[in-house]
């Protein structure tokens, strides 16, 4: 489902007269319906509480629904298609040729208690270690999504490698406590949890504590940087898609891809010019309702007015009956939803006051087909960063028809992941075990 520029998929688990929800990228998941009723082809399913959302759709044979989705006043286009299911070839199976071991430690206050796996060669000695930092939206120990665990993979072949690896649910999620504590965390607080882990690891016996690295995947690229730009004891970092800019230029960028898919360029250009005075608004203004104003006041200003019909279709302005009418509900609610502290400390994010005090090796890959975290802009932003800092113990890589999880792809929108059978691109865990292993060995 597209919503104003962003991609979001929905998955509706149905059994009977109940309705699961997930919506990964928002962390939300099995979110039990209010009513779901099927009548012939007809199918209405409700949500009550914070969703207050609705889909009413019809079967169009026994594999598609054709509906909407309705929610704060507004209709949203969509489509359910039966999954199928498919084959994940990489997902390990069979006898392990390491040990596993189900692990858990409190955060630096003990008000949260975090749950992972680490996986270590059975043979005897201290052993390296990678620990691996999930990105945006709170997911579990294997980075699950559409139907693929990227972690699960990474560990499995780098512990084949003889590199240990420690891969935790993150906060508020599977066995990890401290959901009370989401409303307000924010990519520091995620980073004191990966110290945590840190400080886990150095408490054991069969760990080599000159040999514990990091390694993150989007926003746990950012998280293993704010992190290497205060410890000097960190033997290695990987960002795997991981952040070169601001996070102001980040989302700017991610809604410009995928705006372009269905929208004329000088459309997207009004449109982008507005995201980035609304992203302005909130960096500057603190107060919540402050900032709601003065986008709002911005916004029905006479620039809308000036726009053409596709740009005031996309902040709510239509003609009816040869008047025009605004509804902004749905565009403040997307603009309020980014006053989060989470949101506010991401966009305030500059790599440039944190990659210049990283003391540890770097290597940086990324994907050229990523739309959410682009290569070009990113990959650029860590080269100017490090060379002005005098960095030179770094790396960088960019793969060709790569996507954001480092699968072989053709659009790299997230829309195709699924249907993707690869997780992750052997050429990348290749490269990451060969310059993981040459760091430990210097």
């Amino acid at each position: 489902m597209l919503v104003q520029g962003f991609e979001l998929k929905l998955i509706f688990k149905l059994d009977q007269d109940t309705c699961l929800l997930d919506v990964p990228m928002q962390g939300l998941k099995d979110y039990v319906s209010s009513e779901c009723m099927i009548e012939g082809d007809s199918l209405r399913i409700s949500f009550s509480g914070m969703l207050h959302a609705q889909f009413i759709g019809e079967y169009q044979g026994d594999t598609l629904i054709e509906g909407n989705w309705l929610q704060s006043g507004q209709s949203f286009p969509l489509k359910l298609r039966k999954k199928i299911e498919l084959k994940r070839p990489q997902n390990p199976r069979g006898a392990l040729t390491y040990k596993q071991e189900a692990v858990s430690y409190f955060n630096f206050d003990k008000s949260i208690q975090l749950a992972g796996t680490l996986t270590i060669p059975k043979k005897a000695g201290k052993h390296p270690v990678a620990i691996l930092i999930t990105g945006s939206g709170q997911q579990d120990r294997d980075e699950s999504i559409m139907g693929h665990k990227p972690f699960l993979v990474i560990a499995d072949y780098l512990t084949r490698q003889g590199i240990a690896v420690l891969r935790v649910d993150d906060r508020g999620v599977g066995a990890s406590t401290g959901r009370e504590t989401l409303k307000n965390a924010t990519s520091y607080d995620f980073a004191m949890d990966v110290v945590a882990g840190i400080k886990y690891l150095q408490s054991r016996s069969d760990v080599d504590l000159q040999n514990i690295g990091l390694i993150g995947h989007s926003e746990g690229g950012l998280i293993a940087s704010i992190i290497g730009s205060k410890r000097n004891d960190l033997a290695f970092i990987v960002s795997l898609a991981g952040v070169g800019v601001s996070g102001n230029r980040i989302i700017s960028s991610q809604i410009k891809k995928s705006l372009i898919r269905s929208l004329p360029t000088v459309t997207v250009d009004s449109i982008i010019s507005f995201e980035k005075r609304a992203l302005n608004i909130i960096m500057h203004q603190e107060d919540d309702k402050r900032a709601e104003l003065s986008i709002s006041q911005a916004l029905v200003g006479p620039w809308l007015q000036g726009q053409n019909a596709e740009v005031k279709d996309y902040f709510g302005m239509k003609t009816v009956d040869g008047f025009e009418t605004i509804d902004t509900k749905s565009t403040l609610a997307r603009y309020k939803m980014m006053m989060i502290p989470w949101f506010r400390y991401f966009i305030a994010y500059k790599p440039s006051e944190y990659l210049p005090k990283v003391k540890a090796p770097f290597l940086v890959l990324n994907g050229e087909k990523d739309t959410q975290v682009l290569a070009d802009l990113n990959l650029s932003g860590f080269k100017r960063i490090f060379n002005a800092s005098g960095k030179t113990n770094y790396k960088i890589k960019s793969y060709p028809n790569l996507n954001h999880f480092f699968q072989h792809c053709h659009t790299g929108y997230l829309d195709e992941v699924e249907a993707i059978e690869e997780t992750i691109s052997e050429e990348v865990l290749n490269d990451m075990s060969v310059w993981i292993k040459e760091q430990i060995q210097n």
